[in-house]
């Protein structure tokens, strides 16, 4: 196949990918459609005009041409940037899945297959990675994904904990049903969008000091921001959700570790202390092994 049509095939098709039409690639491009179809079936665009072509199908000319480059010094960094930049937005996030379980299964020492994300799964499925420096969990069933990846520091993770006082006042308030009810309702609104206890009382159905008491504790953590505003000639406060990532981490971290994780793909292990360390720095003992048959043994 000469260069024309490789150009042409990898146009079109980067084109479609990205979901645009002729007319929307033109205006880009400030050419006509006429042009673009004429790059597309017959001509190659003015040479000056190929970069921004690139630039505005967010790839680039070695991909456009047909190149590939062989390069024995790989930038894997720049492999996958280039590889989710290329990828449309409504795509992303299965690529980054898909990358990550490939990224996880190459921990495996057991076996030397590419790790493929399948498109379905019969059961609610992980994956999960255990060893003296990091610590990964995948939920890979498609109604739900996620990858969590910990690199365990030297000293272990307890380390970071520090006074666990602050720790225990989030967990005793996330024990309670009705703030889960609340911060699921404050986390399905928009941006900057404000409350007051009053109307998450009435939506909610949980009684107005109830609500303020939570929202309280809510804010002291941060979750929440407020702002004051004179509503009817009366002081009011109102209430934003921060939509903050750890605490919608641990929501769903916390209903994986009460599901039971029985079906694991892949499960790799390969551990001998854990994530956690003494605090004088002193080894644990490491648990005594069989000895392997004496030569001649019998």
């Amino acid at each position: 196949m000469d260069k024309k049509s490789i150009f042409r095939i990898n146009l079109v098709k980067r084109r479609k990918e990205l979901g645009l039409t002729q007319e929307q690639l033109a205006s880009r491009m400030n050419v006509s459609p006429q042009a673009v179809s004429k790059w597309e079936n017959s001509s190659y665009p003015d040479g000056e005009l190929l970069p921004q072509l690139a630039k505005e199908l967010n790839t680039s000319l070695d991909s456009l041409f047909g190149v590939k480059i062989t390069d024995s010094r790989r930038d894997i960094e720049q492999l996958v940037d280039d590889e989710l930049r290329a990828t449309p937005p409504d795509k992303r996030s299965e690529k980054f899945m898909r990358i990550m379980y490939s990224a996880l299964c190459a921990c495996n020492p057991n076996t030397d297959t590419v790790g493929r994300l399948r498109e379905s799964y019969e059961h609610e499925t992980y994956a999960g990675l255990k060893t003296d420096r990091e610590l990964a969990l995948s939920r890979i069933s498609e109604d739900l994904r996620y990858f969590c990846f910990l690199e365990i520091p030297e000293n272990g993770v307890n380390s970071y904990f520090g006074d666990t006082t602050n720790m225990i006042r989030l967990f005793n308030t996330l024990a309670d049903d009705d703030a889960i009810s609340i911060i699921s309702y404050l986390g399905a609104s928009v941006r900057n969008k404000m409350f007051s206890v009053a109307m998450i009382s009435e939506k909610l159905g949980i009684p107005t000091e109830k609500v303020q008491h939570i929202i309280d504790r809510l804010d002291r953590f941060g979750l929440v921001w407020r702002v004051s505003a004179d509503i009817n000639d009366l002081p009011v406060i109102l209430y934003g959700y921060t939509h903050q990532i750890p605490l919608t981490l641990i929501l769903v971290l916390a209903k994986t570790i009460t599901n039971y994780l029985k079906y694991m793909d892949p499960n790799v292990e390969e551990w001998s202390q854990g994530a956690f360390r003494r605090e004088n720095g002193e080894q644990d003992e490491v648990v005594p092994q069989v000895p392997w048959w004496g030569e001649g043994e019998l």
